[in-house]
């Protein structure tokens, strides 16, 4: 049975942070899904895409930890729910932070309340986690958004659950009243501050010498 999680679009998820997209891009972890015009319609010069598989054209290949680029390249990186599914977060971060401009935007989202999603799937980040983790890569933090609604948290935490349990008969009883829950609760709560669904991040770099990896 399909799930009947509702989410809000990508496009949307990302209009808090597009007042920071500018200059050339980097979408880190960019998966198969091409947001190049949004993201030219909303201040990006050019895009470059990156991932261990994609069927974008003229994608990078390539693993996060080592992408094939010089130092200080990008005004903005987008890494939109990427981190969780990386072996190695601490490398990515590293790498991310080689290849953005001293004076670019690291545009970055983590779920915190998720439930187990796509193979590997390692890690989640709460609040504190995010702004612990820009502080160990030397990043400041412009602002800190939460991403969903608890609609969305609770519906896919439950049907994951009914899923993996195998309950078929809950699973139809509930389908409709998630799915209208969702569908009439997509626009996120900015009131909150430690129970979001996800968190996304405007980081600028710190102490940037320029000189490759830190």
């Amino acid at each position: 049975m399909k799930s009947p999680v509702v989410f809000q679009s990508l496009e949307d998820e990302l209009k808090p942070t597009l007042k920071y997209l500018r200059g050339r891009v980097l979408n880190a972890g960019c998966g198969s899904r091409d947001i190049t015009d949004f993201l030219g319609k909303n201040g990006a010069e050019s895009v470059e895409h990156c991932d261990l598989k994609s069927d974008i054209p003229d994608a990078i290949i390539a693993d996060l930890t080592a992408i094939p680029r010089e130092d200080n390249r990008y005004d903005t990186i987008v890494c939109n729910a990427v981190l969780e599914h990386v072996q190695f977060p601490n490398e990515v971060m590293q790498e991310l932070r080689r290849v953005l401009k001293p004076d670019g935007t690291l545009l970055l989202c983590v779920p915190f309340m998720q439930p187990y999603h796509p193979r590997p799937d390692y890690r989640r980040y709460s609040r504190e986690g995010m702004l612990e983790l820009a502080r160990l890569h030397q990043f400041e933090v412009v602002e800190i958004f939460p991403v969903h609604t608890l609609a969305q948290t609770i519906t896919w935490i439950w049907w994951s659950h009914l899923d993996e349990k195998h309950k078929r008969f809950q699973k139809a009883l509930l389908w409709l009243p998630f799915y209208l829950w969702g569908s009439l609760s997509q626009r996120t709560d900015f009131s909150l501050r430690d129970q979001s669904n996800s968190y996304q991040m405007a980081l600028k770099k710190i102490g940037s010498n320029g000189n490759g990896r830190h």
